[in-house]
């Protein structure tokens, strides 16, 4: 004896092909052109196949039934993909990125920040970034947070200088003490595992300068200068400043007459 499947057509006709409600767009689920296919385009295509099937050989209703299993493992996947979507969000909390907005002229903004916290809204994620909300359909990229202040911190430029004890004249390295909240206030150098006095050091015009006083006491040879600042992230580095002590013994010396200290600096040392 063949089933009725009367009151599954009467109540899926009902649920979404009834129609008055195909005229009603306001509640009918909309879809970009072109987009993939999901559990609503299925149900429809169901109910289609079942309105429209052959009268003289109907579908059995054992096939329709392996179908909406179909559908039901197709929602079920569809809530997990969401779930995972989900939890994914939330592990960019610290983390910097860089996200595209379209305007409504189909302008192309660019927005960077760290994000503050992650909020759900009708099952979708959205980042705050600077005390705004954005989908994370506009994200374009993920950085480690370190890696994005990098640009704000105290850094050295290469460098390797040669003081020549006959000629006593100071030796100076590029650095930069950082920008903003990122910024040091003083630096520390050591050479040959001894730190530098202060009162022979000197920073003037983005540049440390290192005066014979410090640099006399050592034999002739390289040593790497290792720059410490005391900014947020204690940056240290040691391995861009190499010194060569030399000593050419050269008569015509060009250092200042005898009665002046060139050992260190005058007036007031701002380095550490």
């Amino acid at each position: 004896m063949a089933t009725s499947l009367d009151g599954i057509l009467t109540t899926l006709d009902q649920l979404s092909y009834n129609k008055t409600d195909r005229t009603n767009t306001s509640e009918a689920p909309s879809r970009t052109p072109g987009g993939d296919l999901g559990k609503d385009e299925f149900l429809q295509l169901l109910v289609c196949q079942m309105k429209n099937q052959d009268p003289l050989e109907p579908n059995k209703d054992t096939d329709f039934i392996a179908q909406l299993a179909q559908f039901s493992a197709l929602e079920q996947m569809q809530n997990l993909n969401e779930t995972v979507m989900n939890s994914q969000a939330f592990s960019l909390v610290g983390k910097y990125v860089l996200i595209n907005t379209t305007d409504s002229t189909g302008k192309i903004n660019e927005v960077n920040g760290v994000v503050d916290y992650i909020t759900i809204k009708n099952g979708d994620a959205y980042m705050s970034v600077d005390g705004k909300l954005y989908s994370m359909d506009d994200l374009v990229e993920v950085r480690d947070s370190f890696y994005a202040i990098q640009d704000y911190l105290p850094s050295v430029e290469k460098t390797e200088a040669t003081y020549d004890k006959s000629k006593k004249e100071p030796v100076e390295i590029p650095i930069n003490l950082g920008e903003g909240s990122y910024a040091a206030k003083s630096v520390a150098v050591v050479i040959n595992g001894e730190y530098v006095k202060s009162e022979f050091l000197k920073f003037e015009d983005g540049k440390i300068s290192i005066w014979p006083g410090a640099l006399d006491g050592l034999e002739p040879g390289s040593y790497q200068v290792g720059i410490y600042f005391d900014d947020p992230y204690v940056t240290s580095v040691t391995d861009k400043v190499k010194i060569n002590i030399t000593d050419s013994g050269n008569g015509g010396s060009t250092s200042k007459p005898d009665d002046e200290d060139v050992s260190k600096p005058d007036g007031e040392d701002t380095s550490q």
